[in-house]
């Protein structure tokens, strides 16, 4: 189910092009935990982002999903929608903190499917650090769309108090 959703969001984006982001371990020698390594590549993602925005005229869609080394190191897989010159990004992510080691490929949909819906399960999603998002999205993406409940609130014109009391009195 998982990975039919994630083929049809990707699909319907034009989500074609995957790219790796991988931190440079030098820079990370001041930070003492995983949660601050999470922090500090999250902060040099939305720095490329804006590079980006600039470069484009307009924000990308992507998927971005956050993984660990074996060394437990982060790093992203970012799913894009359009072609990124490899040696553009190995520049900029670089000039923004994260490393020269970058890597982008065109991929097929199909496959790149099944490879997302595995971060869309509950374990994978909880191996992240308390506290930091194992996948992000454009603000375009709604990968997980709000469901209508049926339920409508209703606003009071007294306090909740009063109208306990007074049920509780009716039901003696």
């Amino acid at each position: 189910m998982a990975k039919q959703r994630v083929r049809v969001v990707a699909e319907g984006l034009g989500l074609r092009y995957f790219l790796t982001l991988t931190l440079d371990p030098s820079k990370l020698t001041e930070l003492q935990n995983a949660k601050q390594a999470v922090t500090y590549l999250r902060e040099c993602f939305n720095k490329f982002r804006v590079y980006l925005k600039r470069l484009y005229g307009e924000n990308p869609s992507y998927i971005c999903v956050l993984e660990f080394t074996q060394k437990g190191l982060p790093h992203l897989h970012i799913l894009f929608d359009r072609y990124i010159s490899q040696q553009w990004i190995s520049s900029a992510w670089d000039t923004l903190g994260g490393g020269r080691i970058v890597f982008i490929k065109q991929v097929a949909v199909a496959k790149i499917a099944h490879y997302l819906s595995k971060y869309l399960t509950k374990e994978l999603l909880l191996s992240a650090p308390k506290g930091t998002r194992r996948i992000t999205t454009a603000r375009s993406i709604k990968l997980f769309p709000k469901v209508d409940s049926g339920i409508a609130w209703e606003l009071l014109k007294e306090s909740i108090w009063s109208l306990y009391a007074t049920a509780r009195m009716t039901n003696f």
